[in-house]
């Protein structure tokens, strides 16, 4: 479970960094689905745009936040992917229960 994390129109800053991957560790919860993640981060005058795109078993998980604040962005993009990766995780079991149940009869 590896995040790369990628920049445009300025500079990454090693508590940006931290910050990061600090939210990205929170994720642990679902590594047995998560491959990668790659996190791009730019500046556009005065709006942030964080898009996060996730490698999970069988599909892409991808999400985009514009922000005012980058931290901001962080925060939300996260939350966004966690939420998608619930779904994912509940549909990933409802085919392996609609497998068995289906293997039974």
């Amino acid at each position: 479970m590896e995040l790369n994390i990628a920049t445009k129109n300025f500079h990454l800053n090693d508590i940006l960094e931290q910050y990061a991957r600090k939210r990205w560790a929170k994720l642990e919860r679902y590594s047995h689905h998560i491959i990668n993640g790659n996190l791009l981060l730019e500046k556009d005058r005065a709006i942030s745009i964080v898009e996060l795109n996730i490698s999970v078993k069988h599909s892409t998980i991808t999400s985009k936040v514009k922000n005012h604040d980058i931290y901001q962005g962080i925060n939300e993009v996260f939350k966004k992917i966690e939420r998608q990766l619930v779904k994912y995780e509940e549909k990933f079991r409802e085919r392996k229960r609609i497998a068995q149940k289906t293997r039974r009869q």
